[in-house]
């Protein structure tokens, strides 16, 4: 791309991964080991990585679609009535029977911020190229952006967006690929498949970047940048300190971050920054002003409970 983003204002975001049941725990301080702790509040959520995004995109105004496997449990009909309830299209998903719906306990420390994942997939296989290919119709014009959250189907993904990119070649198209790289044991996989060739767009996690021994966002973004392809886009948020990204446009630019009065629940505010960032881009917005709205409404999600609240904040760009 040059450093120069194919705006896709009016077509459709497709957000590619995990679909989820968060149980969120808030507590006073993170609980000592065998012992009885009470909670002052919970809730019951649709969660994952793409899923939150697909969320945080709607309540901005885009329209999106999500497209995962879930499986055909008796968490099904809140995950689909969720999904409804946002306006996020899923009806190309693939539902698997005798199959367990994956589960995350989330316990967020109040005194501390701090948020602790505990997620159990027991046995929900993950997409495959001929998933995508059957169910994704590329020839429809409806997709302007396939964003791919990294996960353990990392061979899959890289067939994926091969299939993408060699649709946009063979047919003159130009929908956008991004990828997420936040789960660090996604690392390896990345230099295997050599799958820094394949985004438009790469998002890079604080904790991903911090475990392959970069200490600082812009010194992430500048080292990403010499691995991606000619013409791509590194992104890397850093929570509390903001973001920074890097293209051959733009240069290294970067954004402070924009904390709520009280912290609420961080849960998903990595989710919310991508998602806001994809949205800005959509809008016409260039690389700096991109991230400076993501941080944002990350920020302003850090202050809410869940996302459903995003929607009255009325950001602009």
């Amino acid at each position: 791309m040059d450093g120069k983003l194919i705006h896709c204002k009016g077509k459709r975001m497709l957000f590619v991964g995990l679909v989820c049941v968060d149980l969120l725990n808030y507590i006073e301080k993170f609980p000592q080991e065998d012992l009885g702790h009470r909670c002052f509040d919970l809730c019951w959520n649709r969660g994952g990585n793409a899923s939150n995004s697909a969320t945080v995109f709607s309540l901005l105004g885009g329209d999106v679609e999500f497209f995962g496997t879930l499986a055909k449990d008796r968490e099904l009909s809140f995950i689909e009535e969720d999904f409804k309830k946002f306006g996020i299209k899923y009806d190309n998903s693939l539902v698997i029977p005798e199959k367990t719906c994956p589960f995350s306990v989330v316990i967020l420390s109040q005194e501390s911020h701090s948020r602790t994942v505990l997620h159990t997939n027991k046995n929900l296989p993950e997409l495959t190229l001929d998933n995508f290919s059957n169910n994704i119709n590329l020839r429809s014009s409806d997709y302007g952006w396939i964003h791919f959250e990294g996960r353990d189907n990392a061979y899959e993904i890289t067939r994926m967006m091969t299939y993408v990119k060699n649709f946009n070649e063979e047919n003159s198209a130009h929908i956008i690929i991004s990828l997420e790289a936040e789960k660090i044991r996604l690392a390896s996989y990345l230099d295997k498949f050599n799958m820094w060739t394949l985004p438009d767009v790469l998002f890079v996690s604080k904790d991903f970047a911090q475990n392959q021994g970069y200490t600082s966002m812009g010194e992430a973004a500048t080292g990403y940048f010499e691995k991606v392809k000619e013409g791509a886009v590194v992104i890397c948020a850093w929570g509390d300190s903001g973001a920074a990204a890097m293209s051959r446009q733009s240069g290294l630019v970067s954004s402070q971050a924009f904390p709520p009065d009280v912290i609420i629940d961080t849960c998903g505010a990595g989710d919310t920054f991508n998602a806001a960032t994809l949205y800005a881009f959509c809008s016409n917005a260039d690389l700096s002003k991109a991230i400076e709205f993501g941080c944002k409404v990350a920020g302003s999600k850090c202050g809410i409970q869940g996302f459903e609240e995003l929607k009255s904040f009325g950001f602009t760009l």
